[in-house]
């Protein structure tokens, strides 16, 4: 492999790596007081719209602009500007075509699944203002992709950052203006919506339109991601020669490239919703009376609660693979390249990307499983103790089982990158079948309810992770280097986190609260960091490449 691919591949996925954690910073910064306002029922009306977003946005975002970067990145290393220019033409009808079908099918099933599956009627309205978000996203995914077949991720880091911080402030925005007004008007006339309540009854009838209204935020952030990207794509790469070019046929080809990895998102999209779906109709099958002696502090709607809490741990544990997937979208370019151009050094490149997901992947882990309780007392101590008690040991588990949960989707990335999209199917439907059969065993018992799903996901997940990275080595006879991947990381979180979790209950003890967390924060990064070059899972080579 040339070194500038590899130079271009750090450079990019550290860049959109920084995208990343910042916008899942400020994610962090909306989510804590929305749930605020809105408590953990609010939450679990807002998760309800998104479980139903998520396999629509995975139909309509998952496939089509993994293709389009894979095609472009092929032709560019192929020298080949008026395919690419046919496929920029194709590209932008085939988006909104499905962006369009997206939207209305987010429209049409938003009724049946509140009222059906999540057992939540009242999630639609949240569920609605959500829908047209999908169709803007798409426009905007046919933009991004574009320029990630040329390992460019800037626009799709700032677009990323353009539709948090929307996202983030009308957000926040509609959700108090709405709360404000319903609960003031209730205060002053006895009535929500003309009809007179008790103040719980007031509050059960005001969070979810609260939901819905602070939901808008994420369509307006759409929108305005949407203009960045085609604004940046139109300056930058619409300077094709003048030469007719056959826009049918790269329509086709997109198409037929499509094909395979719609059928594997498809059957993605399908487990991971049923997964969520077998959660959420498991938790209903608890013993109500168990569960509110384990929650104390929930409502009438008691399934909804837990579930509110389980969103609220999944607030923190999905900032890791959100985090990692930014290896994962990099290396589509990177490694269809590489191994289009028969390079010799393209076991090197997936080692190293491997290893990275792992480091960051088990870094993840580590913090969450050691500071889970102390990260949820820095968010909600004050407003919302029942968080902190009900999601802690949650956390924990979530930390402690990360490994796999984050670093499965950067083998799926790869083994799509390389034109297996196929293989990736099987795995994924057993990997659905395992965590619907552990949930069933472990989220029906009463006294394990949601913590069960960190034991579903950490099997189903390995299961994706290591049948990938066999697929791989199988058809391309690279070969990894598993103990760089996997031992050396490993080793270095585990002395980590009974080091530091010892110094905590030693040398720390004394100190208070606040002081015993930043100690054993700074403690954590710099030990973890120093073994990390100790067993040279990192060497300043690879540092001195994103200069």
């Amino acid at each position: 492999m040339k070194k500038g691919i590899k130079q271009r591949y750090i450079t990019s996925a550290f860049i959109l790596l920084l995208s990343t954690v910042v916008v899942k910073v400020i994610s962090a910064v909306y989510k804590i007081p929305l749930t605020n306002y809105i408590g953990a029922t609010g939450r679990g009306y807002f998760s309800v719209a998104y479980n139903l977003c998520l396999p629509i946005h995975a139909l309509t975002m998952g496939a089509f602009p993994i293709a389009l970067t894979k095609l472009v990145s092929s032709y560019e290393a192929k020298g080949d500007t008026l395919r690419i220019k046919a496929l920029r033409k194709a590209s932008k009808k085939l988006f909104f075509i499905i962006g369009l079908v997206g939207t209305v099918v987010m429209f049409a099933v938003s009724k049946p699944y509140a009222q059906f599956v999540a057992s939540s009627p009242k999630s639609i309205y949240t569920a609605l203002a959500l829908a047209p978000s999908i169709f803007f996203s798409c426009l905007c995914a046919c933009h991004r992709a574009f320029a990630e077949g040329y390992m460019d991720m800037k626009p799709t880091a700032v677009s990323q950052l353009i539709e948090a911080l929307f996202k983030m402030i009308f957000g926040l925005l509609f959700a108090r203006f709405c709360m404000s007004y319903l609960y003031n008007f209730y205060v002053e006339n006895g009535t929500v919506f003309g009809v007179i309540m008790t103040q719980e009854e007031a509050l059960a009838a005001i969070y979810p339109v609260t939901s819905a209204f602070s939901m808008l935020g994420a369509t307006l952030g759409s929108i305005a991601a949407y203009i960045f990207a085609a604004v940046y794509t139109r300056n930058k790469y619409d300077n094709f020669p003048p030469d007719s070019v056959d826009v049918k046929s790269a329509y086709n080809e997109m198409l037929a490239c499509c094909v395979p990895l719609v059928a594997a998102t498809v059957v993605q999209s399908i487990s991971n919703f049923a997964d969520t779906s077998s959660i959420q109709y498991f938790l209903s099958l608890c013993d109500e009376k168990i569960l509110l002696s384990q929650y104390p502090s929930a409502g009438e709607d008691v399934y909804t609660y837990v579930f509110g809490i389980y969103a609220s741990a999944l607030d923190f544990k999905n900032l890791i693979p959100a985090i990692v997937m930014a290896l994962g979208i990099t290396a589509v370019p990177a490694v269809s390249s590489a191994f289009e151009s028969g390079d010799q050094r393209f076991s090197s490149l997936l080692t190293s990307i491997f290893k990275y997901t792992v480091i960051l992947s088990v870094g993840g882990g580590l913090a969450l499983s050691l500071f889970n309780e102390d990260i949820l007392n820095l968010f909600y101590a004050q407003s919302h103790p029942d968080i902190v008690s009900g999601a802690s040991k949650l956390l924990f588990y979530f930390g402690v089982t990360a490994l796999p949960c984050a670093a499965a989707s950067t083998s799926v990335f790869c083994t799509q990158a390389l034109g297996f999209a196929k293989k990736t199917v099987a795995p994924f439907a057993v990997s659905a079948v395992i965590r619907i059969v552990l949930n069933y065993f472990l989220v029906c018992s009463s006294e394990i309810n949601i913590i069960g799903t960190a034991f579903s996901n950490f099997a189903g997940f390995l299961i994706i992770l290591i049948w990938n990275m066999i697929t791989i080595r199988k058809y391309t006879h690279a070969r990894f280097k598993i103990s760089d991947i996997f031992f050396k990381p490993v080793i270095c979180a585990v002395l980590t986190y009974f080091t530091v979790l010892s110094l905590k209950n030693t040398l720390f003890a004394d100190f208070g609260s606040l002081t015993v967390f930043i100690l054993s924060v700074l403690v954590c990064l710099l030990l973890f960091f120093i073994l990390l070059f100790l067993l040279k899972c990192v060497s300043s080579k690879e540092i001195k490449l994103l200069k």
